[in-house]
């Protein structure tokens, strides 16, 4: 997990980042409330991210969002096509959390612990 080199977040227990991915919940840091931000459902790290950090796979995921929009309980993170893209919004946001590809990691960015 990565946010602005700006950002106040350092840390975020595991649950929070299930709230705040899967049921549209606000975490707040300092004054700030943390915006989750994801990628496209093409890219790896999409897959990786759910899989390891929230417990679903990519069909679970389509059948939870789809549940909770049929529903009007929620809508989920604003998705952007690649790391790149995600890195871009980060930089200009530093309320953003999102998750990226090692490769793009650069001093204007931090790593969030997930304890």
């Amino acid at each position: 997990m990565v946010v602005s080199a700006e950002a106040e977040l350092t840390r975020i227990q595991r649950q929070e980042l299930k709230d705040l991915y899967l049921e549209s919940r606000t975490l707040r840091q300092g004054r700030a409330v943390v915006t989750p931000i994801d990628q496209s459902e093409r890219s790896r790290e999409r897959g990786e991210f759910y899989r390891h950090y929230i417990g679903k796979t990519p069909a679970q995921l389509r059948a939870h969002w789809a549940r909770l929009i049929f529903t009007g309980r929620g809508q989920p993170p604003q998705t952007f096509a690649d790391s790149q893209a995600v890195v871009e919004r980060l930089v200009r946001d530093p309320n953003a959390l999102g998750y990226i590809d090692a490769r793009f990691l650069d001093e204007r960015l931090k790593v969030v612990t997930v304890e």
